[in-house]
C-alpha cells in the first residue's frame, strides 16, 4: 500500500505524470536498478502519459461544460439556459421610421391597406439590404393626402411548411441561423385542402397554458438555430397527423444596417391605383443586434430566473424591457409612491430609445404589451418619456504652446468633441451623473499641450409654451439653484420682447429691456422658485411669439456635481459650450 504513495492522481500535467509513474515504478523492486531514461521503457511511458494527459483533459472539459458558470461552447451554454427556463435572445434586424406618401390616388379613395411585408431596401458598402413592414399600415386620406409614417424593419421572409406526421416528433427546427425571433408567425391548418387555418402563438406563461391552448414553445438549438415545438396535449393543444403547419419569419443581418437613412420603395401590392410613392426618413435605421453571445447568456439566465418572468419589483420591469427591446438604451421603473405628485396603483416606466430623445408612441405601445401580462394584478405599468436636464457648460482651457503646433482653433474643436463624447458615454442615461472633477480631467487629456481646464455649468431646461392659452409651466431641475441665476430667452408678451428670471427671493419674474438696456418689470409675481428643490412654477403663461423651436430657462446650480433624479437624463450640449482658451509658454 505504501508504494501507492508516488502515484499523486490531481497531478495531470504530462511531465508530473510521467515522473510519477517513473517513481512509482522505481518503489517496486522490480526496476530497483532500472534506467528508465537510457531504455525503451521511456517510450512506453511517454505512451501511458500522453494518454492519462487526453483522458485527464477530456474529462476536465466535460466537468466544465456540465455547469453554466464554467461551459465554453455555445451549445452546452445554451443548453444550461434552457434547463433555467431561459430564451436566448436572436440576432434582430434594425428598424427605421419612415414617411410614405402616395400621389394620384382616387379622390373617392378614403383609404386602403399597405399589406404586411410590403419590401424596401437601402443599400450600404454596395451591399443591398431588404426592409419590411412588419405589420399591415392603413393609409388614410388625411386633407387630401395619403401619407402615414411607418415603420420597416430589416430581414428577408421565408416561410416554410410541413404536414404532421404521427411517425415524427412535433418539433421543427427553422434552417437558418440568423432568425428574427420577433418576426416567427405560426399557422395550422387541419388538412392540406382545408382553407381555414388556426393561428398560434408563442407560450410565455405556462400557467395559463391548458390542453386547449393553441400555442408553441420556442427554443434555441444546435448552430444557433431556433426550434419550434408543439404541445402535448396537456401543456398546449396536440398537432394531428395530417395538419399542415405554416410558419413565417424573418432572416436578418443583425447589426449591418444600423444607421441606414436612404431607402427606396421595391414593391407595393395595394388595391388603389395610384401615379407614385415616395419615402422620407424620420429616424434612422436602429436596434440591429447580433444573437445573444454566449456571456450575455450565461449574464442573463440565472437572473431571469430570479425572477420568474414576473415584474414586482421596478428592476424587474428594467431588466424584462432591456433584455427584450433592442432598439432602447436605457430605462428605470420606479412605483407611483415615489412619482411626483404620489400617485399609487401604477410603476412608472421612462425608457429612451437608442439614437433618440422620446420613443414613439407605437414603440411605447409594444413595450407596455410585453409586460402587462407579467405585472402584478392591480398595478398599472405606465410608459412615460425621459425628462431631460441640458448642461450648458463655459471652459476655460490652458495649454503649453512649447509643446504643440495646434493652433488654440484646433484646441477648441478638440475640446468640443471630448464634451460631446463624454456627454455621449459617459450621461445620457438613467441615474448618470455629472461628475465636475471626472467631466474637467476628461478635457485635460485631449492633448499633451493641455495644461488644465476650468468649467462653469448652467443647467437648462426647455419648452413649448402655448400661444393660445394660459398654461402652467412646471420646470424641475432637482439640484439646487444659485439666487438669482434664472434667465431664459427671449419671448412676445403684452407686445413686448420679454424675458423670464428670479428677484433671488423665490420669485420668478417677466421683464423687459428699455431703451438703456435697463430691466423693466411687467410681471413680478409670474411664479415661484423654490432654491433648494429646484422647482420652478410658472402660472397662467400665455405668450404670443418665442424665438426659435422652444423657450430655453437656465440656472446655475449650487454644486459642482450635478445628479438626475428618477426620470431624469442629462445632456452636456457642446453645441451650446463656450470655450476660452488661454496660451502659455512653459508649464
Amino acid at each position: 500500500m505504501g508504494a501507492n504513495t508516488y502515484l499523486r492522481v490531481t497531478e495531470v500535467d504530462f511531465d508530473d505524470i510521467k515522473t510519477n509513474l517513473k517513481s512509482y515504478l522505481q518503489s517496486q523492486t522490480q526496476f530497483n536498478d532500472y534506467d528508465f531514461d537510457g531504455s525503451n521503457m521511456s517510450v512506453l511511458l511517454d505512451v501511458l502519459a500522453y494518454n492519462t494527459h487526453y483522458n485527464a483533459f477530456y474529462t476536465n472539459m466535460i466537468g466544465n461544460e456540465m455547469f453554466l458558470d464554467t461551459a465554453q461552447q455555445r451549445d452546452s451554454v445554451v443548453s444550461r439556459a434552457k434547463e433555467l427556463g431561459y430564451l436566448t435572445r436572436s440576432a434582430r434586424g434594425a428598424t427605421a421610421n419612415v414617411n410614405i406618401t402616395f400621389t394620384g390616388v382616387a379622390s373617392t379613395v378614403s383609404e386602403f391597406t399597405l399589406p404586411k411585408n410590403s419590401t424596401f431596401s437601402t443599400t450600404i458598402n454596395d451591399r443591398t439590404y431588404t426592409y419590411v413592414t412588419p405589420e399591415a399600415n392603413i393609409i388614410k386620406n388625411i386633407s387630401g393626402a395619403f401619407s402615414q409614417a411607418i415603420e420597416i424593419t430589416e430581414g428577408v421572409p421565408l416561410t416554410h411548411e410541413f404536414v404532421v406526421s404521427d411517425a415524427s416528433p412535433v418539433k421543427y427546427i427553422l434552417p437558418n441561423e440568423n432568425v428574427d425571433t420577433r418576426s416567427i408567425r405560426v399557422t395550422v391548418k387541419e388538412s392540406a385542402s382545408s382553407s381555414a387555418n388556426t393561428i398560434y402563438t408563442q407560450a410565455t406563461n405556462i400557467r395559463e397554458v391548458n390542453e386547449k391552448s393553441a400555442v408553441f414553445y420556442l427554443q434555441e438549438t444546435q448552430d444557433k438555430q431556433y426550434e419550434i415545438l408543439f404541445g402535448t396535449g396537456s401543456l398546449g393543444r396536440r398537432v394531428k397527423d395530417g395538419n399542415v403547419v405554416q410558419i413565417d419569419y424573418r432572416v436578418c443581418n443583425g447589426t449591418e444596417t444600423n444607421g441606414a437613412n436612404v431607402f427606396s420603395i421595391d414593391s407595393l401590392s395595394i388595391a388603389p391605383s395610384y401615379t407614385s410613392a415616395s419615402l422620407s426618413v424620420n429616424t434612422v435605421a436602429r436596434g440591429g443586434v447580433e444573437i445573444e453571445s454566449i456571456d450575455s447568456i450565461k449574464f442573463n439566465a440565472p437572473r431571469n430566473y430570479k425572477i420568474q418572468n414576473r415584474a414586482v419589483v421596478a428592476k424587474d420591469f428594467e431588466r424584462i424591457i432591456l433584455n427584450e427591446n433592442t432598439n432602447i438604451a436605457s430605462t428605470v421603473a420606479f412605483g407611483g409612491e415615489d412619482a411626483s405628485p404620489p400617485t399609487h396603483g401604477k410603476v412608472f416606466i421612462a425608457i429612451k430609445p437608442q439614437g433618440e430623445l422620446i420613443a414613439t408612441e407605437t414603440v411605447k405601445q409594444q413595450i407596455k404589451n410585453s409586460i402587462q401580462d407579467r405585472t402584478m394584478l392591480g398595478i398599472d405599468p405606465v410608459i412615460i418619456d425621459p425628462v431631460y436636464l441640458f448642461v450648458i457648460p463655459t471652459i476655460n482651457t490652458f495649454y503649453d504652446t512649447l509643446k504643440t503646433a495646434t493652433t488654440s482653433s484646433s484646441i477648441q474643436t478638440l475640446i468640443r468633441s471630448a464634451i460631446s463624447d463624454f456627454s455621449t458615454t459617459s450621461l445620457e442615461q438613467f441615474g448618470k451623473k455629472l461628475r465636475y472633477s471626472r467631466f474637467v480631467r476628461t478635457l485635460d487629456n485631449v492633448n499633451d499641450a493641455v495644461l488644465n481646464n476650468e468649467a462653469t455649468f448652467k443647467m437648462q431646461k426647455r419648452f413649448v409654451p402655448s400661444t393660445v392659452s394660459k398654461q402652467l409651466i412646471k420646470l424641475e431641475y432637482h439640484n439646487a439653484i444659485v439666487p438669482s441665476s434664472l434667465l431664459s430667452t427671449s419671448f412676445t408678451f403684452n407686445n413686448f420682447t420679454a424675458f423670464l428670471d428670479d428677484d433671488g427671493l423665490g420669485n420668478v419674474r417677466i421683464f423687459r429691456f428699455n431703451s438703456d438696456k435697463q430691466k423693466v418689470s411687467i410681471n413680478s409675481t409670474a411664479g415661484t422658485i423654490n432654491y433648494t428643490t429646484g422647482e420652478v412654477n410658472i402660472n397662467d403663461f400665455l405668450v404670443s411669439a418665442f424665438d426659435g423651436i422652444e423657450i430655453k430657462v437656465d440656472a446655475d446650480p449650487v454644486n459642482k456635481d450635478i445628479v438626475p433624479v428618477r426620470e431624469q437624463i442629462i445632456i452636456i450640449s457642446s453645441a451650446d459650450a463656450t470655450i476660452n482658451t488661454t496660451s502659455e509658454v512653459g508649464d
